[in-house]
């Protein structure tokens, strides 16, 4: 069995990749499985990928990624440790699994459909027609946000400080300890603010989210911290993360005028062009994991808490799976499926709900703004993400048509 220090190399600093990295990922994906950059071992086959995301082998990552942005106390290393993320396999993590999974699977995440139209309807109602307007300010930040706050019963105003913290907490996946300081305060005024919704709702109890997990609580499903961080994993996790992933959706769609316009004359076919967007442009390009044990992969023998990345974005672009992976086809089979939400007992908690946002803001646009243009639009990648830096458009002429 070949050692860890005989792996290929990826160079994700290359101009090449920098410029263009999902043709990149899938340039090397053509000449190994498995590779090493600086961050650890890098996957790159699809199958392999799938299978290091389900493997029990594997962990979260999590716990090596505090100790590499230095974080070595406070609020939010106890929040970190506390939560889903430190907890690798076995009965905790399937425990803490059960009142989300329940709440927020497709059946679940179905009866906010009806309060995410009105999210997005009202959002749409605030912009200003002929415009050329910042997209990502007053649409794609805002949407995810206002949701959490349906969510949490919370006022639709403090949307603002939900979007602007939980774009500072995502910085703790760039893997700089630079960023630990931002991180930590970003997560103390998380943790503030959750613990004051959770005592108002414990006062005023109703249909939502919040109160569902109260009562959760309450009944002996989850402690009274496991509450807390899972309040706080939502916007952690699904806020950011969704407003990228609309934006993105916004940028492939739109940029292809025919497409656009099948989808205004039949919005059915809405989720399965976000399919093919997850696909073709994946927000996550890679996630992260630690070995438990050793493990061989693809016959290089990785000592236990390596750091392993299965490469998302490398994976989409194999032509042995995606067929063309170059080419974007709202047509191609659901057979194989994208891999942007994880699977099995790492998936995405949130996944079926930021789906329905993304699948409303789509669905409305189309209806609505037929002959929506972009003015102006930037992506930046790094190993882990893809993230859209600008998008602006016009939003006119507009149709007065509801969902």
């Amino acid at each position: 069995m070949k050692t860890m220090a005989e792996l290929p190399e990826i160079d994700f600093k290359s101009k090449e990749y920098l410029s263009s990295p999902l043709e990149t990922l899938a340039e090397y994906a053509k000449l190994f499985k498995v590779g090493q950059s600086e961050r650890g071992v890098e996957i790159l086959d699809y199958n392999l990928c799938r299978d290091t995301i389900l493997d029990r082998r594997f962990g979260t990552g999590h716990p090596k990624l505090m100790k590499v942005l230095g974080m070595s106390d406070g609020p939010a290393l106890n929040y970190k440790k506390n939560s889903i993320s430190f907890h690798d396999r076995g009965e905790t993590r399937r425990k803490l699994r059960i009142p989300l999974t329940q709440l927020m699977g497709p059946s679940g995440s179905e009866r906010f459909r009806v309060d995410i139209k009105k999210v997005v309807e009202s959002t749409f109602n605030d912009i200003s027609e002929n415009m050329n307007v910042d997209l990502i300010e007053v649409l794609c930040d805002q949407i995810p946000s206002k949701v959490y706050c349906y969510w949490l019963d919370a006022p639709q105003k403090d949307s603002e400080f939900v979007s602007r913290t939980s774009h500072i907490v995502q910085q703790v996946h760039t893997r700089d300890p630079a960023t630990a300081r931002d991180v930590s305060v970003g997560f103390e005024a998380l943790l503030t603010y959750v613990d004051d919704r959770i005592e108002h709702s414990r006062r005023n109890l109703g249909d939502n989210l919040i109160s569902d997990l109260i009562r959760a609580t309450d009944e002996g499903y989850l402690t009274n911290d496991e509450l807390r961080n899972w309040i706080v994993k939502l916007a952690e996790a699904n806020t950011d993360n969704s407003s990228h992933q609309i934006a993105i959706a916004i940028i492939e769609l739109s940029s292809r005028p025919e497409i656009w316009k099948t989808l205004g004359r039949d919005n059915t076919l809405v989720p399965q062009a976000l399919r093919e967007v997850m696909r073709y442009h994946p927000r996550s390009l890679s996630t992260s994991r630690e070995t438990l044990e050793n493990v061989n992969l693809d016959g290089y023998l990785i000592p236990r808490g390596e750091a392993v990345f299965p490469n998302i974005g490398a994976a989409h672009w194999n032509p042995s799976y995606f067929p063309a992976p170059e080419k974007f086809d709202i047509n191609r089979p659901d057979k194989p499926t994208h891999l942007n939400f994880g699977g099995g007992i790492f998936s995405c908690i949130g996944r079926f709900a930021v789906t329905i946002e993304i699948e409303e803001v789509i669905s409305f646009m189309v209806l609505n703004f037929p002959n929506f243009k972009i003015t102006e639009s930037a992506f930046s990648h790094s190993p882990m993400f893809t993230s859209v830096s600008t998008l602006k458009g016009c939003l006119s002429p507009k149709r007065v048509m509801k969902l």
